[in-house]
């Protein structure tokens, strides 16, 4: 723990390295409160409330796909715990129709012939249920055309049906960095490939054969299930066992079900396949339970405030999505970045500083659907727009900051060089100039608000983690989500105690 003396040198270690940039002669200083960030550090690594609030959302609440019971829970028991801390306007906030809920009741299967052995398998979501236990025979189907789909008439009753190719599992003979090196934190970004019309023309082609691929395999679906087909089985996007897997059906309210599709562990749907493709018969028996909520088709996002004092009516602005998939916890996508974000609102009102901007924080629903959640509030708030200096999120999993990406806002760079410096010996060493998506920062930044993602650790993010029936309270790495929410908590405060809003971006040609 830094000492007061020694965070004061650090204020002017960056007044130092900032001006000795000639590109940056002129940059404003940005009057950071090391007494602050001090008392931040204190209270977020040693009175930390990280463990208890990420145990609560992935071990007590369980998996929160939007529209299920599971996300109705979580939202209202973050809004009563952010209540009971003392924020205000703490709101359960509809943003729209999202679609009917769906989760997953029970699950069963086992592999007869050649030999018996469990079926590894989850169901996908917003798929239907089979008629208790049905027993019958694995198919391949390859199906990418409408000639493809007649070929099955009358073939698919009693089959539990492949439509993908196996693929490899090779060994990892090197395992891949679970921590970001220096050099790779400090490169530059890599530059966006400039595109032709031929690559055009090839891109509009290739999205041409992907829709009628689609229509075809949407076509074959429906006649597997007017056929007597018991289920479709999918492979994971994953090796060793570990089973990934997203949604397969509709969420539009009175849809049939439809047949179930169930992911399968890489290696057994790949053994499935072999020995079918080899003439060898796999019988197999499955039981899918699957529920659907209907009576309420609006999504919610929960939000509350830390208020502010001569600058209420702007802005700064932290957020993570709180849904999840339903094949684990949702731990490291994305409880970790929402107990980061309750945490630091947390820390700020226990300390009892008064921010001179408010500080609002928002845990969004629908972010797997498309970010269906931020990128709505966005919309339905139009005249925030212009008072919000930024939005700072947190959602690549369970590993500690290591920096912010300046989403291509070059005059930021200077504000969070200076704002994240004290926490140097924590690992924040970049703010990288560039681009980063996929999540809710970009619902902000489409709409000319500053929009920010911060740069974390992978961990096993992209290994075991993401999207997976792994992502687990197991897999959460503590110590690093206390040092994220310590320096997301400094962050907000020194963005909402700037004379000015945060610079933004210069508004981009309109061509004709």
């Amino acid at each position: 723990m830094r000492s007061p003396r020694r965070l004061s040198t650090l204020l002017i270690l960056v007044a130092s390295a900032t001006t000795a940039l000639p590109a940056r002669a002129q940059v404003a200083q940005e009057a950071v409160d090391l007494s602050v960030v001090q008392r931040i550090r204190e209270e977020g690594l040693e009175r930390s409330h990280i463990e208890e609030l990420a145990r609560w959302l992935t071990e007590v609440n369980g998996p929160r796909l939007t529209g299920s019971p599971g996300m109705k829970r979580a939202g209202e028991w973050t809004a009563q715990q952010m209540r009971a801390w003392g924020l205000t306007n703490v709101q359960i906030e509809p943003w729209g129709e999202f679609g009917r809920g769906w989760q997953s009741e029970a699950y069963a299967g086992r592999i007869l012939t050649p030999f018996e052995q469990p079926l590894h398998g989850q169901p996908m979501a917003w798929t239907g249920s089979t008629p208790g236990t049905v027993r019958g025979h694995a198919l391949i189907a390859d199906v990418a055309s409408a000639d493809d789909v007649e070929r099955y008439r009358g073939k698919l009753n009693g089959a539990f049906v492949l439509m993908e190719e196996p693929q490899p599992t090779p060994p990892e003979f090197e395992h891949e960095e679970r921590r970001l090196s220096l050099e790779e934190l400090l490169e530059p970004a890599p530059a966006a490939a400039a595109a032709g019309a031929a690559s055009e023309a090839d891109r509009q082609a290739a999205m041409a054969r992907v829709r009628a691929e689609r229509e075809a395999q949407q076509a074959f679906q429906a006649l597997a299930a007017e056929d007597g087909a018991h289920a479709f089985l999918r492979i994971s996007s994953r090796n060793h066992g570990v089973i990934r897997g997203g949604s397969a059906g509709s969420r539009t309210k009175g849809d049939p079900g439809g047949l179930p599709h169930v992911a399968l562990s890489r290696e057994q749907y790949n053994q499935i396949y072999r020995n079918v493709e080899a003439g060898i018969p796999v019988e197999m028996e499955l039981m899918v339970e699957s529920r659907f909520f209907e009576d309420d088709l609006k999504a919610y996002n929960t939000l509350a405030d830390l208020p502010g004092t001569d600058k209420a009516d702007e802005y700064v602005m932290l957020g993570a999505h709180l849904d999840s998939w339903h094949m684990g916890g949702g731990a490291a996508d994305n409880a970790a970045g929402s107990v980061i974000m309750m945490e630091a609102m947390r820390i700020l009102k226990t300390l009892g500083v008064q921010p001179r901007r408010t500080i609002r924080v928002a845990l969004w629903s629908g972010e797997e659907q498309g970010l269906l959640g931020s990128r709505n509030w966005v919309a339905n708030n139009p005249q925030l727009h212009g008072r919000i200096s930024a939005y700072v999120n947190v959602d690549n999993g369970t590993g500690r900051l290591r920096g912010i990406w300046d989403q291509s806002n070059e005059k930021a760079i200077p504000v969070f060089e200076q704002i994240l410096w004290p926490f140097r010996d924590l690992g924040v060493v970049a703010v990288r100039h560039g681009n980063t998506g996929g999540t809710d920062h970009l619902a902000f930044d489409g709409a000319g608000i500053p929009g920010f993602n911060f740069i974390q650790d992978p961990i096993e993010y992209g290994i075991n983690s993401h999207h997976t029936e792994l992502d687990t309270f197991d897999h959460l790495v503590l110590d690093d989500l206390k040092q994220a929410a310590v320096v997301v908590a400094a962050t907000v405060y020194a963005l909402a105690m700037r004379e000015e809003m945060v610079p933004r971006k210069d508004a981009r040609p309109i061509s004709n």
